[in-house]
């Protein structure tokens, strides 16, 4: 499957204007139950209209940040740090989160008995290098995932059932980061762990694939660490890829190192 899809990636490559990928096709659609939405409103791009912040987010710039960090995840696989709703100016959104009663220190527990197949995918794609995947899951839920205005409980009506807010959070960073394949746009672009690169020929790479700027990190001593990717989102769940709000702090060389 990987294959095929470095397969199509050479072809969007090559022929940018010739295949159109939608990497929106994963969605979540379970608030039937809510306020009825218009899902053509952008965030951020609500003008003078009065918008309900369940039918979109009220911190309406999301930052998904993705890691590369050896010997943590698959070794053909970008990692993640979190999905975090900022300001629609690029400011953070509330330090301690958004609502101190969906705050939680046992998220993990709670998705490995509510989700087991999700509590597998995140162990493997949302491991935490300090070691404690429980205290990073629930430190990210509790940060960012409450300040998602959209998944306030209030907004499923009375279809809502406990933790579904939660559960759908970090189904829907699973989805951006399979979406969005970071290894797999460097790879057909020649850019191979083990070696050094131009940071701009990487951001070039994934400028010329995704159609936006990306943000790339970088340790002081040059070291890729981490890809940013911001998005405005359609109505309650569709994201839309748009501009990094700057390059970040890779220049010049920079060291993609293998994992293993």
């Amino acid at each position: 499957m990987k294959r095929f899809f470095h397969f199509l990636l050479s072809l969007c490559l090559l022929f940018p204007h010739a295949i159109a990928f939608d990497v929106n096709q994963k969605v979540l659609t379970t608030m039937d139950d809510g306020p009825s939405c218009n899902r053509s409103v952008l965030s951020c791009h609500w003008g003078n209209q009065q918008v309900d912040t369940c039918c979109s987010p009220k911190y309406g710039l999301v930052v998904l940040a993705l890691q590369w960090v050896p010997g943590y995840g698959p070794d053909d696989e970008f990692t993640i740090h979190g999905l975090w709703p900022d300001t629609c100016a690029g400011g953070r959104a509330p330090s301690r989160g958004c609502d101190r009663t969906r705050s939680s220190n046992q998220v993990g527990n709670i998705l490995k008995r509510i989700n087991p197949d999700l509590h597998r995918r995140m162990r493997t794609y949302w491991p935490s290098y300090k070691g404690d995947d429980n205290w990073f899951w629930s430190h990210e839920w509790t940060k960012h995932g409450t300040c998602v205005s959209t998944l306030r409980p209030v907004c499923y009506g009375d279809s809502y059932r406990k933790f579904q807010d939660l559960e759908e959070y970090f189904e829907q960073v699973l989805y951006l980061r399979e979406d969005y394949d970071i290894y797999g746009v460097l790879n057909v672009a020649g850019i191979f762990p083990g070696g050094w690169y131009s940071s701009e020929s990487m951001r070039e790479a994934l400028q010329q694939f995704f159609e936006a700027k990306i943000m790339l990190n970088c340790n002081r001593g040059g070291q890729l660490s981490e890809i940013m990717l911001y998005f405005y989102v359609n109505g309650r769940e569709r994201y839309q890829i748009t501009d990094a709000l700057g390059k970040g702090s890779c220049r010049g060389a920079v060291w993609y190192p293998k994992k293993s």
